[in-house]
Order: structure tokens, then sequence, then C-alpha cells
């Protein structure tokens, strides 16, 4: 047979069976545009973010000091492996962003916008890059903000300080630094002012800068010339110049900060990507073996008439691999801008910029190889089982089904059930690979959709909890420690303030017990002793104990970013008093940086001094937590007492669903993808079983079936899929979810999410598998029950 005549063979197949055809058609289309959706996004964000990062030039060392002059960056750009050197001072102040809301601002002061070497940023929308220089008196915001601006950049942003001076600012515009953590999931907002701009500021009385920062990078990430080997030698060349060292944090290779909770987001998008094409699998094999069985007469006719199985294979593959094609030419369009807007929302959530306009080649290429050789695969495995029975057995009527005892069994069982239910289960009996099929499809999709509820609720249950564990409603940070007596005689005059706790935090660095330094430092908290604003949540060891006069507790956020700590090793703790021998005793679990807990009687001078830098308070009922905190920073430092910054609980509540609703969001998103994937699949997947057994509803008919019962039939055997679909959800559900909850609260917090199943996430999946099946069911049941007998029986 020519190449022309198959080409016919082919199209005339296709015209005579375009019901079918079509239905394998769209279940094809399905499972590629699901798999291609999350191809084309994974491929675009698995290293944009990365690229952005490293794009800005990130510093190797950040070193707070009390000064720097021009001769102090000389002598640092001098050290062998120092590439460049900038100094950019940072101060916090507050930023009044509504009638009754003031968010965190970290202002940057910048010397020069139009050359900048180290930790660079660039115009943002609306600015033109040959004139963005923000004029005296004004400031830039971070692009991420512009969700607490209303969008529009101009406009005065008021400006409150640690000592209680402010300024009003104009707005020039924003800029694009994806170097910063995003402003919408911090809660925090990041400007940059001109060193003029903020000269004239300090000349008006507002604010007070105390230090500087440095920053630094390095020529090399390994070797004697990385960040950690040259620490010392910069620190040295400080203390030589008379300048003090306050903070040096060094990274050998910058990440960034979001970089693990990405990761996280784009494991699972692989994941979801290879159970995708898992599922296009699926499809694939139940529409083109539905197929190949109502060709197996087809095929014996063709192999009387001298057709041998070479040729038979052939056409087959060539009929199937074009419908393939066509399906993935179909599907490849939208997946691939589908998978643009979602990389897109991802990136600026994130916020960074996709570098590639488009995925790249491959993408397409796994799209159309997938649903090119998967159909003809299938189909040539069809045919060679077609094929095999001897020919008159071929050309019967029926195809020789006979039951298999265990279905014979079964049957028996079943047998009080109602006449129809029992049929019903009895036709998916006699051929259950496409049921079985069908329902492993809508298991995967239900699967995925329970799996993103179930780790929602895990990631709002494990925020809960911390939340639980800080039964406080806000905290003030001073500039400075402050007389602890003082500061409860200023809080005695405030009836709103209920009780009060007087803690202490500090910079620390740990050591190796013969004084090897361990990674940058860290926050160091002292609670007071007997703390009751505090409910540790306890990983293992214990908690601060007067028992244990050097024990201290560490967060595992710590133990992630330090690995040579571990429980019960002895280290010393250096801090600003000096260096104490100390043991971890304790592992806490919580949302926040790296911490160390430490008791009073460990800080040099803290127990004797009686003064503290961080009030944790209480409100009387009714009071609200803003509003006292807004009261509190005008009215300490009038008293003198400056003011670093104030949180509240509802602010910690924002800070985690920042981090957690975007993650939350997208795997909703997906989930309803993965969803509608095995919805529409399990729905070709029926329509094609009823067409298929049109010759049975003539003869259901011919004896006296009605329309009615025909219907109930059918649905009946949509319902009884759906049903093993979703049990088989729920049991593959925990599975999947755990992993995946792992997953993520290692990439977000370092540690794993309590798992949590979501309430209600398996009714709502049994009725989103029993609408699927019997919305599925209804159309084709009702055409093939409206059939008319002749024609039916005369239905190949």
């Amino acid at each position: 047979m020519g190449m022309s005549m198959r080409l016919i063979k082919v199209r005339r197949d296709f015209s005579l069976r375009w019901g079918r055809t079509t239905l394998a058609f769209l279940g094809l289309a399905v499972g590629l545009f699901g798999a291609g959706v999350v191809l084309a996004a994974f491929s675009l964000l698995r290293t944009d973010l990365e690229a952005n990062y490293r794009g800005t030039n990130p510093p190797n060392l950040v070193v707070r000091v009390d000064r720097a002059t021009p001769q102090v960056l000389a002598r640092l750009a001098a050290l062998p492996g120092i590439t460049a050197v900038e100094e950019r001072p940072v101060l916090m102040a507050r930023a009044q962003v509504g009638a009754d809301r003031w968010m965190p601002l970290e202002l940057s002061v910048v010397d020069d916008f139009d050359h900048l070497r180290i930790a660079t940023f660039q115009p943002g929308p609306g600015l033109d890059p040959a004139h963005w220089l923000p004029p005296p008196g004004e400031m830039l915001i971070e692009r991420d903000g512009a969700a607490f601006l209303a969008g529009s950049p101009q406009g005065a942003l008021p400006l409150r300080f640690a000592d209680g001076g402010g300024v009003t600012a104009q707005v020039a515009g924003y800029a694009f630094d994806p170097g910063q953590h995003p402003s919408r999931m911090e809660m925090r907002l990041y400007g940059y002012v001109t060193r003029a701009t903020f000269a004239a500021w300090q000349a008006a009385g507002a604010p007070v800068l105390d230090g500087t920062r440095l920053l630094l990078t390095t020529r090399a990430a390994t070797g004697p010339e990385s960040a950690t080997a040259l620490a010392p030698g910069v620190e040295a060349a400080l203390a030589q110049a008379g300048v003090t060292v306050r903070r040096l944090d060094a990274w050998d290779v910058p990440r960034h900060g979001h970089q693990n909770q990405l990761d996280a987001l784009l494991a699972l998008m692989g994941a979801l990507a290879a159970v995708s094409l898992a599922m296009g699998t699926v499809l694939v094999v139940n529409l083109i073996d539905g197929i190949m069985t109502r060709e197996r007469r087809t095929i014996g006719i063709l192999r009387a008439l001298g057709a041998d199985r070479g040729m038979l294979v052939r056409d087959h593959l060539l009929a199937a691999g074009a419908l393939g094609l066509l399906a993935a030419l179909a599907s490849l369009w939208p997946a691939l801008r589908l998978g643009v807007v979602i990389a897109r929302s991802i990136a600026g959530r994130h916020n960074f910029d996709l570098l590639t306009p488009a995925p790249p080649w491959w993408v397409a290429a796994a799209v159309l190889a997938f649903g090119v050789a998967v159909p003809g695969l299938t189909a040539a495995w069809g045919v060679g089982r077609a094929a095999r029975p001897p020919v008159r057995q071929a050309l019967a009527r029926g195809g020789g089904v006979s039951l298999r005892p265990w279905v014979e069994t079964v049957a028996r069982m079943l047998g009080r059930l109602p006449p129809l239910p029992r049929l019903a289960i009895g036709g998916i009996l006699r051929r259950p690979r496409p049921a079985v099929l069908s329902a492993l499809v809508l298991a995967l999709g239900l699967a995925f959709f329970l799996t993103a509820l179930n780790v929602r609720a895990s990631m709002q249950g494990t925020a809960a909890a911390v939340l639980r564990g800080r039964p406080y409603d806000l905290t003030v940070d001073l500039a400075q420690p402050y007389p602890i007596d003082r500061l409860r005689t200023l809080l005695a005059d405030r009836p709103e303030v209920a009780a009060a706790e007087y803690w202490t935090a500090l910079p620390g660095t740990l050591a190796t017990a013969e004084g090897g330094r361990l990674g940058n430092p860290v926050s160091v908290v002292v609670p007071p002793d007997g703390t009751r604003l505090l409910r540790p949540d306890i990983l293992a060891g214990r908690w601060l104990d007067p028992s244990l006069p050097d024990g201290v507790v560490v967060t595992q956020k710590l133990l992630a970013d330090l690995p040579a700590v571990r429980l019960g090793g002895h280290y010393r703790l250096s801090l600003a008093g000096g260096a104490v021998p100390v043991t971890v005793v304790g592992v806490v679990r919580e949302f926040g940086p790296a911490r160390v807990y430490v008791p009073p009687r460990l800080v040099p001078g803290l127990a004797e001094g009686g003064r503290t830098d961080l009030l944790l308070l209480t409100l009387a009922t009714g009071a609200s937590p803003r509003r006292v905190a807004q009261a509190l920073e005008a009215a300490l430092p009038a008293a003198g007492v400056r003011v670093g910054g104030t949180e509240t609980a509802a602010t910690l509540v924002d800070i985690i669903n920042g981090h957690l609703d975007m993650v939350t969001g997208v795997l909703l998103f997906i989930a309803v993808l993965a969803l509608l994937t095995g919805a529409l699949g399990l729905a070709a997947c029926i329509s094609v079983s009823v067409v298929e057994r049109t010759r049975e509803v003539g003869v259901l008919k011919a004896i006296g079936g009605r329309r009615p019962a025909l219907l109930r039939l059918f649905l009946y055997e949509a319902a009884a899929v759906a049903l093993a679909g979703w049990g088989g959800a729920m049991a593959l559900a925990p599975l999947i979810g755990r992993p995946v909850v792992d997953i993520f609260g290692r990439g977000i917090i370092r540690y794993p999410f309590d798992y949590q199943g979501a309430p209600w996430g398996g009714v709502v999946a049994l009725g989103a598998a029993v609408a699927v099946a019997l919305l599925a069911g209804m159309l084709p049941a009702w055409r093939a029950s409206g059939v008319p007998v002749i024609e039916a029986l005369r239905t190949e």
C-alpha cells in the first residue's frame, strides 16, 4: 500500500469515526496542555531569580562600622582579593502609607546613582534611565512597595525616625532592586535617597545616623580570596585605621533570601510536570486502547485480504501519530502562553523579572514528541494485540469476550444489588481496564487537588501554632538599651498596657570551643527568667533551665544555617561584652531568622545593669495594637527613648501570610489545572466508552429497555468509576502531600510544616468526582440511548 493510499485510509478512518476521533483528540490535547503549561512555567523560572540577583553584583562582605572615611575605603580596596568597596549607610524609619497605618522603611543612602558597583538597582517603571536621580528632598521606593502606595509613586510620604524626628519626603518614582526581599512578603518598604538629601534632613534635625555600612566584593568564591578567608584581614585593616567593627557578615557565594522558597516551588512544579505527563499517558493509552478494541474486526478483515502485521502496525502508527501531532499543535500555543502568565505572576510576587521572553525550544519539542510518540506506540501495541487471535475469531461479532472467574465471583457477590447498578458494575467488570485507567486519571487530578488543600491547611496550621507560641500583642524594639525602671514608669501611665516583659536582643557570634568562628552573627535573644510571653515549641532537648547554668536554646533555622552546631555541643558565644562558654540544651522551631535564646546570667553586665531594648506587651481588652504602637512611637521618643520599630501580632500574621499566600495560591491554581485535566480526561474516556457500546444499547432496547433506564445505567457506571477515582485520590493524597509539606516547610521556614488534612477536603473532592462523572456521561448516554434499534444493532 503506497503512502498516498495510507493517507487516504487515515483520512477515511478519522471521518467515519469522527465521534471517537474527536474525543481522543480532546483527551490528548487536555493532557498535553496540562504538561505544557507546567513545563513552560518551570523552564522560565528555574534560573531567572538567581540571574536577577547575580545581576545586582551582591556583596560578599557587609561590615557595619562606627564611621568610614575615604582613606578607610581606599585601605580596604587595596587589600588583596577585594574587587570593589562602597559605603552605603542604611537606617530604619517608619513611613505613613495610610491614614492609620505606618510601615517599616529601610532607607539606603546612595552616593552615586549613576555609577553603582555593588548591590546595584535600576530605574523602575515610569522613570527615564537617563534622568532617574531623585531630586533634592525626594526619594525612590522599591517597586514592590507600590502595593502599599496605591500604585502611584507621586506624593508626600511622612517619615518617622527612631529619635522621634520626622520629615516629609516626596516620592520621585520607583526603583527595581531584585536584591531586596519582596515588600509584600516582608511587610517592609525600601527607599533610596542621595547623600545631599540625607544631609539636608540631618541639618533639619532628623534623622540621627548611628554608624554606617560598607559593602565589599571578593575575587573568588573559594580559596584564599574568598569572603570567609578575607574577613579577618578586613577586620584587622579596620582596627588599624581606628574603626570599630560592630558586625561583619561574609558569604562566599551570596544567595537571595527567598531562593529556597522558589526552589521548593520549582520542585513541586517539576513533579507536577511529570505527573501531568503520566496523566497524559494514561489518557492516551485508555483512549487509543478503546479505539483499537473497535478496530479488532477491521484488522481481521485486512488480514483475511492478505495484509501483514508490519503493514497494519505502520498504518495505525501513522494514524495515531497524526492524531497526536494535531492534538499537540492545538494545545501547544495556549499551553505556552498560560505558562508564561503563571511564570510572570510567580516572578512578580518574588520581585524579579523574567529574562527570557518565551519558553525555550525544548518545551515545544517535548510536547510535540510526547504527543506523537505515546499515541503511536500505544496504537502499535494495540495492533499487535489485535493481530494475535486467528482471523476467524477476529471476524466474529462481539470479539469472543468471556468472563473471567474472578469477574463471575464478584458478579455473584453483587447479586443483591438492584438490577441497574448490578448491570452497571457488571459492564465495568467485563472490561475493567478502561474503567481502571479512567479512574486513575481522575484519581491523579483529585489527588493533586487534595494535596493543594492539605498543604494550605498545613501551612495555616503551622502559622497558627507560631502565633499561639507568642501570646502577646505588641513588641517595641528600642534603638539602644534603657533602664527597666525608667521604662516601667513610662508604661505605668498607659492603661491600655495590661502587662509588659523586658527582653534584650543583641547580635552574637558562635564559635567552637577552641575559638573558630561558625558563620555569620546571629540574633541573641535574652528573655527574663520565668517568661510567660513565650511558649516555645520544643523540637529536641529542653527549654532554658536554671539548673543548666551555661545552657542555651537555638532555633531550627540556626541549625540549618550553621550545620556545625548540634544539640549538646559546647561552643563560645561572642557578645558585645565578651565571650562566654555555652552548651546547646534545646532546639525550638519558630518562624523567623536564626536565633539563640540565652538566660540573663550569661550576658556580661546585663543582670547587673537592669537595662533592656525589647519590650513585649500584652494589651487591655479592646485596645487596638496598631493605635497603641503609634502612640508609643510618638510618646517614648518625647521622653528620650528612641524607638527602632514596633510589630503587632497582626503584622506578624501579615508577614507569615505574605510568605505563604503566594505558595498556596500557586498550589491551588496548579491543583485546579490538574483537576481539570483529570475531569476532562475522564469525560473523554467515559464518552468513548459509551460510543463503543452503541450496539449494546441497541440490544437492551430491543429486549424492552427504555431510555430513562438506559440513562441511569450509564450514569451508574460513570459514578462507579468516579467513586473508584475518589478512593484512589484519598489514598494518594497523603502520600503526595506529606513530602510536599516537608519540602515547602524546609524551603520556607527551614522545618517541615505540621501535616494536616483540609477540613471537608474529601467531601469536596467526592462532590467534584461525582459531578464530573455525571456531566461527562449524560450527553453521550443521552445520544446513545436515542439511536434507533436497527441503526444501533448495525454499529460495529
